[in-house]
């Protein structure tokens, strides 16, 4: 059965749940899809203030994500399977494809939403050196820590596995790209996402460039 998503995934439908698949070599019947990068956080975006004014409707869909201590893009992943064969998914790879200085040219806007849905969650820190993946820790109102369960994880049909990576630390312009490694018949083997060959892009806060909120943007949009 597949969890349910807690309060950390309460951004998922933040701008639609465009899938952007990344099917790519795994053993017969699994696949494995990403919505792409999703979260009410911080958005770089390569535009002045009087620019976004003139597309205001579209920021939701554009940006780079930013993540904040209070506020952090997430990665949700699931995997599928159309055979009764279970397969055992052994572990996750966060690997950096590229690192890049932080923009000089801008603008940066605040988000805000809300929502829920169900998940295995995971926080990644790209400033690790390997990058670093660990089950998420959650703290309840009564102060009890509940830590996250880790791999492995087993996949079959009826009983897919959603993850949810927490992006909360990174340094620079980043891309990266997601490996799943898994167990089939006794064969081993891998799953890459890597967002059509592009990564995904987040970067640290750029505090030399103008931050506005949405309601400054859509205060000077310009009427058809």
């Amino acid at each position: 059965m597949v969890t349910v998503l807690t309060g950390v995934v309460a951004l998922v439908f933040q701008g639609g749940w465009e899938w952007l698949q990344g099917q790519m070599s795994g053993p017969p019947g699994l696949t494995a899809y990403s919505s792409g990068l999703l979260g009410c956080n911080p958005r770089y975006l390569d535009a002045p203030l009087a620019e976004l004014h003139k597309k205001a409707e579209k920021i939701d869909r554009g940006g780079v994500h930013i993540p904040t201590a209070e506020a952090w893009p997430s990665l949700p992943v699931t995997l599928q399977t159309s055979t009764p064969q279970a397969i055992v998914v052994t572990g996750v790879k966060v690997s950096v494809l590229s690192t890049r200085p932080l923009p000089e040219h801008g603008s940066v806007v605040d988000d805000e939403c809300g929502g829920g849905m169900d998940e295995r969650p995971f926080d990644v820190d790209l400033t690790a050196v390997p990058v670093s993946v660990k089950p998420s820790v959650e703290r309840t109102g009564q102060g009890k820590v509940i830590q996250g369960r880790d791999f492995p994880f087993k996949v079959a049909s009826g009983d897919p596995e959603q993850f949810t990576f927490n992006i909360r630390h990174v340094a620079r312009d980043v891309r990266f790209v997601v490996t799943f490694s898994w167990v089939s018949g006794g064969e081993p083997g891998s799953t890459r996402l890597d967002n059509e060959g592009r990564g995904y892009r987040v970067m640290n806060l750029p505090k030399s460039l103008p931050r506005y909120s949405k309601a400054d943007v859509f205060r000077g949009k310009t009427l058809p």
